[in-house]
């Protein structure tokens, strides 16, 4: 029995953190500031990036299998968002498996992207490149917009690497202000 409340906990906690996770991603800045678009596809972005600093942050500790099961959650939690969204826009049945699947592919790609770019030794090009390609979908921003968007994630990936992995496994998540 402690094994399967230990799981509905870690459940719990994917989806609070998922949900501070969303509401990061939708703070009106990004949208209105930034030249993010408004747009299923730019908020789908947003969340992709943000979940990734999150994940990226959790990764340091994966070998704890308490830390592995959040991580997987979290995707879980991810897939079944996109799922009920594509529903609620009126996707029907016979296509809602195909998006997914192209969303999830579009996810792990992001991934791996985000993951090697915070983990550069000179991270500014690297998330400049990505953010180009992925939030930006190839259309260039403004360079000081670009900029204030690294700077950010730049300011995110530190913000997280100062909050304990245990703070976040309680669903203590802090982000920084987008600014």
């Amino acid at each position: 029995m402690t094994f399967f409340r230990r799981n509905k906990k870690i459940k719990d906690v994917a989806h609070v953190l998922f949900s501070k996770i969303v509401e990061q991603a939708r703070c009106p800045e990004f949208y209105a500031n930034w030249q993010v678009a408004d747009t299923l596809d730019g908020r789908f972005d947003l969340i992709i990036l943000h979940l990734g600093l999150v994940i990226n942050r959790l990764e340091s500790r994966e070998d704890d299998k308490q830390v592995a099961l959040l991580i997987r959650y979290l995707q879980e939690v991810l897939f079944d968002n996109m799922d009920m969204s594509l529903r609620e826009m009126g996707v029907g049945d016979m296509s809602v498996g195909k998006k997914v699947k192209v969303m999830a592919e579009a996810y792990y790609g992001r991934m791996t992207v985000y993951r090697h770019a915070v983990r550069a030794d000179d991270m500014a090009p690297a998330l400049k490149s990505s953010l180009v390609r992925n939030i930006y979908r190839g259309a260039e921003p403004d360079e000081v917009v670009l900029g204030k968007f690294v700077s950010y994630v730049a300011r995110q990936v530190k913000g997280l690497e100062e909050q304990a992995v245990e703070d976040v496994m309680q669903a203590k998540l802090i982000f920084t202000e987008v600014s």
